[in-house]
């Protein structure tokens, strides 16, 4: 199955305006990272810079308590539960 990132413009990233999408691709495709045995995802693209941002296996526990703070902060509390498993299973 291929993998969905979202493409989104430097502007965007830089100002953070995606981040709600960068967090749900992030938790994505960390999970399909781990079902895979992969050793990095990646989490999106920039548009018209042929850029991809890619997580190596080695920051994805960081990457993941990141997002918990993130989904926290703003009681999604649901999506925590899930991040909190795939934390224990790294």
């Amino acid at each position: 199955m291929t993998r969905k990132i979202p493409v989104i413009s430097l502007e965007d990233f830089e100002a953070k305006a995606k981040k709600p999408t960068m967090m749900k691709s992030l938790v994505l495709n960390i999970a399909e990272g781990i079902e895979d045995k992969s050793e990095s995802v990646n989490v999106a693209e920039i548009k018209n810079y042929d850029i991809i941002i890619s997580v190596p296996k080695s920051e994805w526990k960081g990457g993941l308590e990141n997002a918990m703070d993130y989904y926290i902060e703003r009681e999604e509390y649901e999506e925590c539960s899930k991040i909190k498993k795939l934390i224990k299973k790294l």
